[in-house]
């Protein structure tokens, strides 16, 4: 129906339409913007006229259309309005001036409300048609016109156009239209509207479009497509295929149109319709294949961090379960990885003029160098890529040609050349560096390099100077240009660079936006270009032979030389903004990112600038590698567990910032861990993804190489993963060690820089000693520990290894067990023997190599070691093998027989043969015997001819093996063999026979053998052995019978040698007497062959010579034996060293296993970012908390931290895997060394027993190895001692450490009784002297460590009244109380610490605050150390009124002993109230405050009597009186108090036997408390402890324990507080804090501290004397022997209420205090801000003046004056001249000194900055991160990352810091603000805003925190608890606050609070609950004091206060301007 109507329209309005490919003609400059500047004088030419006339044509119906009533007159008038866009250019301008694109949005707008009473279809058509006209007139207006199309974003918007046209998009009569308007307005081209129409009668016909699916102009009408497809019917299935296939086809059609629709954000909104159960409806199976493909294309380009965060938080399910859908899109869609870029397509140009400079060419060379991408090559000439000229000429051109290859011009030469060996590739990034040097060795020089290799050289003349500035463009202007490319960055330098250095940049990547001023570029390199280099370095020194380093290896490590100001220009996207001119357009540029450079580049023609962030950025962002471990570690199936282990290493592959984050938090090994548990899961695919990762190659396994060996360590090298694996598993994961050493091209690299370091042969020998791998995976093991060992066949690496092993396993173990039990369930006891065979069999292949045998026989005597193997009854197959090594020794040495007789190894064998003898070993005999060493050494002995004997000395123990084997045969039994039973009896008569065969054969054609028979001792052998022989078979018919064949032989053999010329008469006759016998009992006599012994002739031998050639043989042949049982018993005794060592060594190795798992489940600190309540998974289990144990301002403790992350203290790894290391040189120098054979000792001498011993040696007693690992590195142990740190009431005993650097406690180990490190709970109960229960020993033991410059002082301590204890204070607010075994020790560690303080000196890291007021911040470390001088300045301080009462109290709690450490010494506070009923507490009545001239057992009448009753009852019994049995302080007290509070509650419990006490008796009313210390329990004398006046959490019961109930029914809960609290803990804390710093208590105080410390502590007419026990001297534990005795005197001094009365300090009466004038301020100072606010004024002048908008106000101790910062620096506390600057394009932070650059740290990223103190940076960052820095003052000034914080979801806009409560605060874009632990850098706890939080505060006295964004300002305390917040969501802009200062003191009445607005005022605000309603609950309120109005400029108005500073009492203030004033109060 709509195509007969919509068809002539079309047609007219296509022809009026030119195709958008049709070029437009150039705009001449006249026709820029008529409409806009009219009176610019033109020639009158007909086109002018023209011009003209439609451009007031174009006016005209512009005002017609606002006018128009009907459809059809607007219809006339749009279809006018686009006749004239088309045909004249210019009118987009008089048509965006005139209102243009709101006339149309409105007339679409109109269409909706028109539609309502639509009835015919007519209005329908005519409505499409206006909107049809709107749209292309809409599209005609921006398409080519940068200012239209901003115009139209900013003034319209496409969200409006969405609403607009939602209607048509919900009618089915007009979807398919309105979706192909919009196709065509986003493609320009209006011919495709009715493709979807078309689509929808034909599904399949989308190819006929596909030609006209060009570039996306206005890609933003896709998005409206897209999102209008969620309101369309629920039943239409084909148009949303219709379209996402035509999405699909357009991204895939150009990479411009890919990054186009990947910037809109259509990534996400697929994600959520696929993936997300809140899709509208459901999707057709069709239509979701093509979104799945869409959603892929668009993360191949990347996503932003909000939508990678919507991916990973749905990939885990509510169930904790992946969902593998998502899983499997992101695995498919990490692998890609595109840089920022500028996309530049035809005429396209990025232009930077030199405002001034010295011109271009430079004087000293040039270098040019950028990342380029090319889509298309050029279309005919040649397209400029870069190029220079001046006003005048061209300088430089380098060009791309149509064939890829590159083209160079310069002024100096006239024709260009083209660079033959240059060739881009398109579809690729190239790294092109154009080098040119003036002279080069005398002659100009032109190097190019295509991906860091030079390509092409030749002598080319330098261009000509000039002085005049230069002009660089980025591409080509010219008209004929065709080149379609991507440009990712540009860099210009005025100095030649080094050939390796682009190399070097190179490698870096595409995505490295650095200037390569970072001193550590290795950081920036993924682990396979680090590889890669390593690769090339290592090839270099084994082309050179020479160990000289190479440039780049010098660039790499002393940075590559090249400053910054060499830089002309840096160019990349991250540079790219828009500017708005002053007529309204837009410019796009791009600047310059050099510092000091502020040249702008001009973006000219067709340009778009892409910013894509990839995936793996993403993930680093919203939470880095602890997102990918997790993932992993949810895997419960081999699929997912194959997914989840591809997007982790294709993250981390080409991510340098998550491959720096999984080492920093030791990822490898916790991926370790998780696939240990998982080995099942892991399928060969799952071993493939991981493996590539590691550097293996299975596509050409040839290109394999190790490229990460952290992980390869961790991962391939655990042996436990792979052996749990499946077999496929286990062999692929064998078979990669071949691939690596023997298949790989990079072998020797593998070998030498890689697997060398890994001991890999060490482990293959431990692995074989377990029982790891089942029985038929053992000869995969084998084959690689072959190959392993002989590619790296060193001496330590190899040799020593596998002979130490085989010593010990081919043999039978010793019966003594020195391995514990749980190492001997995984030791293999059974086929132990059988696995050394196999190592043997490896080593003798391994030998067969003669260059291997030669590094054999220099590293050891092969001889002693063939015996040492042998042993004694050795196995057939060692004895083969044995055989084998020595026929090996023999071919290759003359002199090896004369060796092995020197060490009896002929005799050896003699004896060790025959139980082994079998045919391998018959063969291997005769092959020695007749030296038969060729290739096949199993030939058969008949292969040669003519046999000759070769080495006679094996002859022996043949005939032995012989006499043996005849003797098995003539019992008719089975031999055994070491014990076995290993032959039959017909195995036996086969050898047997085989044997005598090749004797006889021997005999009768080997002359050489005949002749062995000269020997006497030979032939006796023989005769002995056939004798016996002959002998046992005569006797036995069945034998007779049975061996018949080999008597046959046996006689044979005989008679052969009886008629040998070579015997001599004697043995003849011997021989003959045999021939007989044999003759007898086979019935000789009936025998027609007997032999007549007539023919057996004399060989002359006389008879009288025998007796004495017998006796000087038998002499002879007893030396021999003696000789040869020597040297069986070296032998023996050497194996039993060897041994032992191996298991002395197998045990350690079980140790480091065993010790390495346990450090593994320490880590799980990683996961704490993603379960926290702004994290990826956030749990909504309830957090509970416990007390810190870190302290702020004096020693106070109110700070608290989550539970769970009380033992989670692990070293960060610092190991590096991506480094370039300095290549091994000649690894051969072995074989250089040429031993001459008599330098070797062939005997067992001494020094052969020394040589034995060394295998001993080679495992050394390290007693501390468990412990080693915990070093930080570099580090080494220098003292150790058992120590038992003090927790409250827990003792955890464990190890300190004195390291070289460091200072360390292991919780959890002690040393034995023999210095070895062991477990507590496997250590004597002697060991431990502290009482109280210890912490939980099984579980994850703590570990804490410190360098000494963190050691502030060192306190001796007592415990228990023993002098054994120290409490080391250390700068960043904590403390530790460590109590040891004897004072000795205590005195020892005392000693090396004071002396190690003494080295480093007292170098200070205070909190800027400290400084920069006269009243204390933190009480100095020293005068906690009880020196009287110390103790007497704080008390004229605290007369002075310097220090607050609380503080004071805290120095003397401090110097008599008390800690907070120690619950039995907790510090003493007084009760001050005693007024706890009534509404208002009334600080100026005495009747409110308790006596403090009486202890609390005196306060009353009564008690004093009873008191002296007591006291007086003693004393006449002659016991020791006291007044009180119990004491003020005690661990139950401490606890008591304590109870809702971790770890006090638990302590309380263990101190009640486990149990809470009676309901009734627990803490549960402040009133009821004091008045049973006061007045009620005669028992109850106690006074408080500090957090009665800081700490609000401990009278809450936030963790929700059950007390249980009272008699009175009541649920005890939270504590009841007095009625003046208001119900509210913290108005309790507050107020009871003014009640101890009242002028009452100010007055009193002098008695109180009598009565604890000073001349009344045993006072009895002050009723002031304690239980004997509670005072130091009265006991000493060390004396006592009865030790029941010592144990209940500990238990009452240390659980009972009897306590410990501190050490008395003052002998005197105290003085009082000093209360004239303003008593809240130190004497002297008459006004102050709190006080005196009102009287503040700002000063005439300024104080400065930076020019520049003042960010923050810093303080320079030593000159006392302000320093202002400008926007992006910071200075350095306590070090004026330094200061750190941010803010740079290339997102570095940078560390200057005087004002010199010291350090650039590129990639910071950082957005805001903050000191706690000089050593201490923390910075906020782009990417949602905080970081901490460390900065060193050492040699010279450094920075140093420590640790990164992650939690954040956006940008971190704010960062505050404070070392006094160990806090870092941070405000987010996202709205929220965290709360981080700095000492541990863990997060602890997150303030919601709801809006970005732009300022934070944190008060250095008190712990609170404020922060603000444009809606509120919040107050809270340290611990978050809100405390009031101010509304500021309706102020006017001007009130906008823009800076936050707390006033700080020691201690506050008031509290004040300073904020800046924009429009100059300052406020100073207060907080208090007066205006809480009576009887209501406390309600806190800021309350105004005083604004202060800030003098107006010149411009007649106040500029903005941007900083805020207090200092003392004076208020400074930074402006908007530059400059500085401050508030000051009269003098």
């Amino acid at each position: 129906m709509f195509k007969s109507i919509f068809t002539p329209l079309k047609a007219r309005f296509e022809v009026r339409s030119p195709p958008l490919s049709t070029a437009l003609p150039p705009l001449p400059p006249s026709a820029a913007s008529v409409s806009s500047f009219g009176s610019r004088v033109r020639s009158e030419t007909p086109e002018d006229f023209e011009r003209d006339e439609r451009i007031q044509a174009m006016r005209q119906c512009v005002e017609d259309i606002k006018a128009a009533g009907s459809v059809q007159d607007r219809l006339r008038l749009l279809a006018d309005i686009h006749r004239v866009i088309v045909e004249e250019p210019a009118t987009k301008d008089v048509f965006r001036e005139l209102d243009g694109f709101l006339i149309v949005a409105t007339l679409l707008s109109s269409l909706q409300s028109d539609d309502e009473g639509a009835g015919d279809d007519r209005d329908l058509i005519e409505r499409m048609e206006v909107a049809r006209l709107s749209l292309a007139i809409t599209s005609q207006s921006i398409t080519d016109h940068r200012h239209n199309r901003d115009y139209f974003e900013s003034r319209v918007g496409f969200d409006a156009l969405t609403q607009a046209i939602s209607p048509f998009a919900r009618d089915p009569r007009t979807l398919d239209h309105i979706f192909g308007f919009l196709l065509s307005v986003s493609l320009s081209d209006f011919s495709l509207s009715g493709i979807f129409q078309s689509l929808r009668n034909n599904p399949s016909g989308l190819a006929q479009f596909e030609h006209r699916l060009g570039t996306i102009h206005t890609p933003q009408t896709i998005l409206v497509i897209v999102t209008l497809l969620a309101g369309i019917p629920e039943t239409d299935e084909t148009l949303p295929y219709s379209v996402f296939k035509v999405v699909e086809k357009l991204s895939s059609s150009s990479h411009r149109n890919l990054a186009s629709l990947n910037a809109l954000g259509l990534g996400a909104i697929l994600f959520e319709r696929l993936y997300l159960p809140t899709k509208s409806h459901i999707i057709s199976p069709q239509t979701e294949m093509v979104m799945q493909k869409l959603l892929k294309k668009m993360l191949s380009i990347g996503a932003p961090t909000k939508d990678v965060r919507l991916m990973f938080t749905n990939v885990v399910q509510t169930d904790g379960k992946l969902d593998s859908h998502i899983l499997e899109m992101l695995r498919m869609t990490m692998r890609v990885k595109w840089p920022e870029h500028f996309s530049l397509d035809g005429v396209a140009s990025i232009e930077l003029r030199e405002e001034r400079g010295k011109g271009m060419p430079c004087p000293q060379g040039f270098s040019f160098m950028s990342w380029v991408s090319v889509e298309d090559l050029p279309q005919g000439g040649a397209c400029m890529l870069f190029g220079a000229r001046t006003a005048q000429r061209w300088l430089v051109k380098l060009s791309l040609r149509s064939d890829g290859k590159l083209e160079l011009w310069t002024n100096a030469v006239r024709d260009p050349v083209s660079l033959e060996q240059s060739l881009i590739h398109k579809g690729r990034w190239t790294h092109l560096t154009l080098v040119h040097y003036p002279a080069k060795s005398a002659t100009p020089t032109i190097r190019l390099f295509i991906d860091g290799s030079l390509t092409d050289s030749m002598t080319w003349a330098y261009p000509k100077l000039d002085s005049q500035p230069a002009t660089y463009n980025l591409g080509d202007v010219s008209p004929t240009s065709t080149l379609k490319w991507n440009l990712a960055s540009a860099f210009l330098l005025s100095v030649p660079l080094a050939d390796d250095i682009p190399r070097l940049v190179h490698h870096l990547g595409p995505r490295y936006s650095g200037h390569l001023q970072d001193p550590v570029l290795t950081r920036f390199l993924t682990y396979s270009a680090s590889t890669s280099l390593n690769v090339y370095l290592f090839s270099l020194v084994s082309a050179r032979k020479t160990k000289e380093l190479s440039p780049l290896l010098k660039a790499i490590r002393s940075g590559v030389g090249v400053l910054e100001d060499s830089f002309v220009f840096a160019l990349s996207p991250a540079g790219a903004e828009v500017r708005t001119m002053d007529d309204g357009s837009s410019m796009h540029v791009v600047r310059n990112a050099i510092p000091g450079k502020n040249e702008e580049a001009e973006i000219r023609e067709d340009i778009v600038t892409y910013r894509p962030q990839c995936l793996d950025v993403g993930v680093w962002e919203v939470g880095g590698a602890a997102v990918l471990l997790r993932i992993v570690e949810l895997a419960d199936n081999p699929r997912d567990l194959c997914n989840a282990l591809s997007i982790l290493a294709d993250t981390l592959r080409t991510s340098w910032q998550n491959s720096e984050d999984m080492e920093r938090i030791r990822g490898y090994e916790i991926l370790a861990a998780t696939l240990r548990s998982k080995s099942r899961l892991i399928s060969v695919m799952s071993f493939e993804v991981l493996f590539e990762f590691l550097g293996l190659d299975f596509h050409t396994p040839e290109s394999s190489t190790i490229v990460n060996t952290i992980a390869y360590r961790y991962l391939a090298l655990d042996f436990e993963i792979w052996s749990r694996a499946r077999k496929e598993v286990q062999q692929a994961h064998l078979e990669h060690f071949i691939t690596l050493l023997q298949t790989s091209r990079y072998k020797r690299f593998n070998l030498r820089q890689r697997i060398a370091k890994f001991g890999l042969v060490r482990k293959f020998l431990f692995v074989l000693q377990t029982n790891m791998y089942q029985h038929d995976v053992i000869p995969y093991l084998m084959n690689a520990l072959r190959v392993t060992a002989s590619q790296n066949f060193s001496v330590e690496e190899s040799i020593k290894p596998i002979v130490a092993y085989l010593a010990a396993n081919l043999h039978e173990p010793e019966s003594a067990n020195m391995s514990p039990h749980s190492i001997l369930s995984r030791v293999d006891r059974e086929h132990f023997r059988e696995k050394a065979e196999q190592v043997l069999e490896c080593l003798t292949t391994i030998l067969s190599s003669p260059g291997k045998l030669e590094k054999f026989t220099i590293a050891l005597p092969l001889a002693r070691i063939c015996l040492l193997l042998l042993g004694e009854h050795p196995t057939s197959v060692v004895a083969f093998q044995i055989l084998l090594l020595i026929g090996l020794a023999l071919k290759n040495s003359a002199s090896f027989s004369r060796k092995f007789e020197l060490v009896s190894g002929w005799s050896v064998l003699r004896g060790a043969l025959p139980g082994a003898w079998d045919p391998s070993v018959h063969v291997a005999a005769f092959d020695i015997l007749l030296g038969r060493f060729s290739s096949d050494i199993h030939q058969s002995p008949r292969a040669f001819n003519p046999p000759k004997v070769f080495c006679p000395y094996i002859l022996p123990a043949i005939l032995a093996s012989l006499d043996r084997g005849l003797n098995s045969v003539a019992r008719g039994g089975e031999i055994i063999l070491n014990g076995d039973v290993a032959h039959s009896r017909m195995a036996v008569d086969s050898a047997m026979e085989v044997l005598l065969e090749d004797l006889i054969d021997l005999h009768s054609s080997c002359l050489s053998f005949r002749a062995l028979f000269k020997s006497h001792q030979t032939t006796t052998l023989l005769v002995a052995t056939c004798h016996s022989f002959v002998t046992m078979v005569s006797n036995d018919s069945d034998a007779r019978k049975r061996s018949s064949r080999i008597l046959d032989k046996v006689a044979h053999l005989v008679l052969m040698l009886a008629l040998d010329d070579h015997v001599d008469a004697t043995d003849k006759q011997q021989l003959l007497a045999i021939i007989r016998m044999v003759e007898e009992s086979s019935g000789a006599e009936e025998n027609p062959n007997s032999i007549d012994a007539s023919l057996i002739t004399s060989n002359g031998s006389s008879d009288h010579s025998r007796p004495g050639s017998d006796t000087r043989r038998h002499s002879l042949q007893i030396l021999g034996d003696r000789t040869h049982q020597k040297s069986l018993a070296r032998i023996h005794e050497w194996r039993k060293i060897i041994a032992r060592t191996e298991k002395k060594r197998l045990r350690k190795l079980f140790q480091d296993l065993q010790e390495h798992h346990r450090q593994a489940e320490r880590l799980t600190q990683w996961r704490t970012c993603l379960v926290m309540e702004p994290g990826l998974w956030s749990s909504s289990v309830l957090r509970k908390w416990r007390l810190d144990e870190t302290e702020g301002p004096y020693r106070i403790r109110k700070k608290l931290e989550p539970e769970q992350v009380k033992v989670l203290s692990v070293k960060v790894n610092q190991e590096v895997s991506r480094d370039i290391e300095e290549p091994d040189f000649d690894a051969q120098s072995v074989l250089q060394v040429e031993i001459p054979p008599w330098a070797e000792s062939y005997e067992f001498s001494v020094t052969g027993v020394e040589e034995d011993q060394e295998w001993a040696e080679e495992v050394r007693e390290d007693k501390h190895r468990r412990v080693r690992h915990e070093l930080e590195p570099g580090d080494v142990i220098e003292a150790v001692k058992t120590a038992t740190r003090i927790i409250g009431v827990d003792s955890s005993p464990g190890l300190l450490i004195l390291g070289k650097s460091h200072l360390y406690m292991l919780d959890g180990l002690v040393e034995g009784q023999d210095g070895e490190v062991i477990e507590v709970k496997d250590a004597p109960k002697n060991l431990f002297t502290v009482p109280g229960t210890m912490v939980e020993l099984d579980g994850i033991q703590r570990a804490q460590r410190w360098p000494y410059e963190q050691i502030a002082t060192v306190s001796k301590r007592t415990c228990l009244f023993r002098d054994v204890a120290l409490e080391i204070y250390f700068r960043d607010t904590r403390s530790m109380l460590v109590v040891f075994t004897s004072k000795q020790d205590r005195q020892t560690i005392h000693t090396r610490l004071s002396f190690i303080q003494s080295t480093l000196g007292a170098s200070d890291a205070l909190t800027p605050s400290v400084l920069r007021t006269p009243l204390l911040s933190k009480v100095s470390a020293r005068l906690f150390s009880g020196f009287r001088d110390e103790i007497s300045t704080a008390q004229r301080r605290w007369q002075a009124r310097e220090i607050s009462n609380f503080t004071y109290l805290s120095i003397i709690n401090q110097t008599s002993g008390r800690t907070p450490s120690d619950a039995t010494q907790y510090p003493v506070y007084p009760w001050v109230l005693r007024d706890y009923t009534t509404e208002t507490l009334n600080l100026s009545s005495p009747e409110t405050f308790r006596d403090l001239r009486k202890p609390m057992g005196a306060l009353s009448a009564a008690r004093e009597e009873a008191a002296n009753v007591r006291y007086t009852s003693l004393k006449a019994i002659d016991e020791d009186p006291f007044h009180y049995g119990t004491h003020f302080s005690s661990s139950m007290i401490t606890c008591h108090f304590l109870i809702r509070l971790e770890p006090f509650a638990h302590m309380f419990k263990r101190l009640q036997g486990g149990d809470w006490d009676l309901p009734d008796r627990l803490f549960s009313d402040i009133h009821r408390a004091y008045k049973s210390a006061s007045e009620d329990s005669r028992g109850d004398v106690r006074e408080l402890i500090p957090e009665f006046y800081t700490c609000p959490e401990f009278l809450v019961n936030s963790s929700n324990i059950d007390f249980g109930v009272q008699n009175s029914g009541e649920k005890i809960n939270d504590v009841k507080l007095p009625p003046w609290a208001k119900q509210d803990p913290l108005l309790f804390i507050v107020q009871h804090r003014r009640a101890l710093e009242s002028d009452y208590v100010s007055e009193h105080l002098p008695a109180w501290i009598d009565l604890i410390w000073g001349c009344k502590q045993r006072d009895p007419e002050s009723f002031n004397v304690f239980h004997p026990l509670s005072y130091e001297g009265s006991v000493d534990l060390d004396s006592m022997s009865n030790e029941v005795e010592r144990e209940a005197t500990v238990g009452i001094i240390h659980n009972s209420t009897v306590g410990q009365t501190p050490r008395k300090i003052f002998s005197n009466p105290h003085p009082s205090r000093l209360l004239h004038g303003i008593r809240t301020l130190p004497l002297g100072t008459l006004h102050g801000i709190e006080e005196d606010f009102q009287l503040l004024t700002q000063s005439a002048t300024h104080v400065r003046d930076l020019a520049v908008p003042v960010s923050s106000l810093a303080l320079d101790i030593l000159s006392e004056r302000i320093l202002p910062c400008r926007q992006n620096m910071l200075y350095v506390p306590s070090y004026p001249h330094e200061y750190v600057a941010w803010g740079f394009l290339d997102e570095s932070l940078r560390l200057y000194s005087d004002r010199k650059i010291v350090q650039c740290y590129e990639a910071s990223r950082c957005s805001c900055a903050a000191f706690p103190d000089s050593e201490t940076l923390v910075t906020g960052s782009h990417d949602s991160k905080v970081r901490l820095w460390r900065l060193s003052h050492r040699e010279h000034t450094s920075l140093s990352l420590l640790y990164i914080f992650t939690g954040h979801c956006r940008r971190v806009l704010c960062v505050a810091a404070s070392r006094a409560w160990s806090l870092v605060v941070s405000g987010s874009e996202d709205g929220c603000a965290m709360l981080w632990e700095l000492n541990r850098a863990q997060y602890v706890r997150a303030i919601e805003h709801g809006s970005p939080v732009n300022l934070v505060a944190v008060n250095e006295s008190t712990g609170y925190v404020a922060t603000c964004s444009r809606e509120k300002l919040c107050l809270h305390t340290i611990n978050a608890h809100h405390i009031t917040t101010l509304d500021l969501s309706g102020g006017q802009p001007d009130h906008r606050i823009i800076s936050l200062a707390f006033h700080e003191r020691e201690w506050s009445n008031l509290g004040v609070l300073a904020t800046g607005t924009a429009g100059g005022n300052i406020t100073l605000r207060t907080w208090n609950t007066d205006n809480t309603p009576e009887g209501e609950k406390a309600t806190w309120q800021f309350q105004t004091l005083r604004t202060l109005t800030c003098r107006q400029g010149d411009g007649g108005f106040a500029s903005p206060v941007t900083a805020l500073r207090f200092v003392g009492e004076c208020l400074f203030f930074g402006q908007e301007n530059g400059k500085v004033y401050s508030w000051d109060l009269p003098e």
